[in-house]
């Protein structure tokens, strides 16, 4: 498939690997964002408090937190495609499982526990490693390209959570989207990704342009083991690029994939707004979404991952200010769009910071550790609103208290070193 013929590639196969990795991104994390839709069902379903229901996200982000760094890991050590394939399956089975439940706590088991370990395995810990291996040229559109995956997931699979819950239960819908998962990502998985360029004996995309640059590092290769040897994991944690990477990643996992992910569905329900409108908001937000990451995925290539962070960060700050004023449908709509365009923009520069920064370290497990910072954030974020909205009835006090650290972590990013005039990664 690869052609390299007079120096020139026609076609690489890095670019099947990405379409793969990218439909595991559809799938799973589109299972993952329609979370909010079952909340409502499960409050009705189990007698139980949104505290409650929001506690098996809180869950559900933490064994997804813990489990990142070890998939990355065991994704470093074993190769092939044993880890994201596996998951791909165990986060099917999970869903069917959930439907199954008849006690909240088969659901704090099936989806609080099962689901996030298998959506860890196919999660950026696992991917970034796998197109980094895959990519020498144009490796930041690729992640970028990879991680649009998440927000074509939350367009397909959002709107369609809620309509199916409305029509059929949402027993039914967990059943036909853990079906979905397993028999559309499961054979690629299994028949088509491979971790290494050399588990299929090809070169990564971009090789010939890069040839001094690889053959380097294949002389290097055996040294360098040695160098990441002498350097435990741990070290990362005393230095100040890593909490400046992770603090401000705790915030952004806090206000989106815990704050809007579990409760702007409840939130806009609460409001009055009519499925078809939090539908739409959903969708556009999965739009905006796609633009957002491949752009930024583009654009850090080419200029400051910092400072990328920090208008991002700012960015979203403002969009909250609709959500605490929201009354009509129009204002949804607008913060959909501003929200969705800075939503998973985050992703691609603070990964590629990750491995910038820590170079010398096991890519995979980097990754897992600065994603950690994020799904504890999203512990808390959707955990802690629950909280409030029991206590008080509504989402205002988490709103503003969000739109304040926003702007501090939008400064803060500014304060990350810069990569030494990047070794060319893409």
């Amino acid at each position: 498939m690869q052609n390299q013929a007079g120096g020139r590639i026609k076609f690489s196969y890095a670019w099947i690997i990405l379409g793969v990795l990218f439909i595991g991104m559809v799938t799973s994390f589109g299972m993952r964002s329609s979370f909010g839709a079952y909340i409502s069902p499960w409050e009705y379903e189990f007698s139980v408090s949104r505290t409650t229901v929001t506690a098996i996200s809180t869950m559900s982000f933490v064994f997804f937190g813990v489990g990142m760094p070890v998939a990355g890991k065991l994704n470093d050590y074993i190769g092939k495609n044993y880890v994201p394939a596996i998951s791909i399956f165990i986060i099917g089975l999970s869903l069917v499982l959930t439907a199954k439940a008849t006690q909240i706590w088969h659901v704090f088991f099936s989806y609080g526990v099962l689901f996030s370990i298998g959506v860890a395995g196919t999660s950026h810990s696992v991917s970034t490693p796998i197109i980094s291996n895959w990519f020498v040229e144009k490796r930041g559109l690729a992640l970028g390209l990879m991680t649009s995956g998440m927000a074509i997931g939350m367009l397909i699979f959002g709107p369609a959570n809620l309509f199916v819950i409305e029509e059929l239960g949402w027993r039914t819908a967990m059943v036909v989207f853990g079906i979905i998962v397993m028999v559309v990502a499961g054979p690629l998985f299994i028949f088509l990704l491979r971790a290494k360029p050399e588990d299929k004996g090809m070169k990564p995309y971009g090789y010939k342009a890069h040839e001094g640059i690889e053959e380097k590092k294949s002389l290097d290769e055996g040294s360098k083991q040695d160098e990441n040897k002498k350097l435990p994991v741990l070290g990362i944690f005393k230095t100040r690029a890593f909490w400046f990477l992770a603090i401000p990643y705790f915030i952004c996992g806090f206000t989106d994939v815990g704050l809007i992910n579990v409760h702007l569905i409840p939130m806009a329900e609460g409001r009055g707004f009519a499925v078809g409108v939090v539908a739409l908001a959903i969708s556009l937000i999965a739009i905006s979404n796609i633009a957002g990451t491949i752009v930024t995925g583009h654009l850090s290539d080419h200029f400051s991952r910092k400072r990328q962070l920090a208008v991002i960060y700012g960015f979203r700050a403002v969009t909250y200010v609709l959500l605490i004023l929201m009354q009509q449908p129009w204002m949804i709509l607008l913060f959909a769009v501003g929200y969705g365009a800075v939503e998973m923009a985050s992703i691609a520069p603070t990964n590629s910071l990750a491995v910038q920064l820590f170079d010398k370290y096991s890519t995979g497990t980097i990754v897992g550790f600065i994603a950690v910072s994020h799904q504890l954030g999203g512990a808390a974020g959707s955990w802690i609103p629950g909280i409030m909205y029991d206590a008080t009835g509504a989402y205002t006090i988490v709103l503003a208290v969000s739109i304040v650290t926003l702007v501090g972590i939008s400064l803060m990013s500014l304060g990350l070193p810069e990569p030494k005039k990047v070794k060319k990664l893409s």
